[in-house]
């Protein structure tokens, strides 16, 4: 075989493993790439959500965590001196004026009604222990 055709075949093999290398070299990088922006977007979706239910969780503890038997217009104070009744007929008016939806009057209805249950005996206990 002629030494100018091993040199050849050499150059050329060199040359094609530089290709190579050059190509998957930039499609590496360019899969890195990809990756670290889906990683970044899926980390800010991860954050954004908890700092949303955060949000939801602290705003829902300071409104209704106070106080969940209230319809939202009277404060704590307000809602322990007022009977259940009056605060159905309440939601009721709310209701009639488009203010609260179906579900939503029936879900506080509900509560309302429930929590006179409770009412009636916790103040039963208490004037036991008077």
């Amino acid at each position: 075989m002629n030494w100018r055709k091993i040199i050849l075949y050499s150059i050329v093999g060199v040359g094609l493993l530089l290709a190579v290398q050059i190509v998957l070299s930039v499609v590496w990088a360019i899969f890195g790439l990809i990756w670290s922006i889906v990683t970044l977007l899926v980390t800010l979706a991860v954050l954004g959500a908890m700092g949303y239910a955060a949000i939801k969780f602290l705003s829902w503890y300071f409104d209704s965590g106070a106080n969940s038997t209230t319809d939202g217009n009277t404060t704590r104070s307000e809602a322990v001196g007022t009977e259940p009744i009056d605060r159905i007929e309440r939601l009721k008016d709310r209701y009639t004026n488009g203010t609260l939806s179906e579900t939503e009057f029936e879900r506080r209805v509900e509560h309302e009604l429930n929590d006179q249950e409770v009412d009636s005996i916790d103040r039963e206990l208490s004037r036991e222990h008077e």
